[in-house]
């Protein structure tokens, strides 16, 4: 059923990068698995797929990020860049909109 469970080729020379690809499949936990094959894989994660549904997948990017590439912040700044470079007026209009309210006055 899954893509992450075929682990070996038998005596097939095969190459390196897909041998590791098939080491990884030993692990238990698919999902890791499959997220671990998603980082080794891509130095850069596209996230103009995600775009059309604006600002809302961002969370989620995020979070995703922070559970499976921990050791990659590089990754998770550069996707959190994309979705501000792609919509930076939605981006400053979310920012500033939960800005207003009362005043608050300086202790001085």
């Amino acid at each position: 059923n899954s893509n992450h469970t075929l682990q070996d080729l038998g005596y097939y020379r095969i190459p390196e990068d897909v041998e590791r690809m098939l080491s990884l499949n030993k692990g238990k936990n698919k999902s890791r698995v499959a997220a671990n094959k998603i980082l080794q894989a891509h130095r850069h994660l596209d996230m103009r797929p995600l775009f059309g549904r604006e600002l809302g997948l961002l969370p989620y990017v995020v979070a995703w990020l922070e559970h499976f590439a921990k050791s990659r912040p590089d990754l998770k700044l550069s996707s959190i860049f994309e979705f501000v470079r792609a919509m930076p007026m939605k981006v400053t209009d979310g920012v500033v909109g939960k800005a207003k309210g009362e005043k608050r006055k300086l202790n001085s």
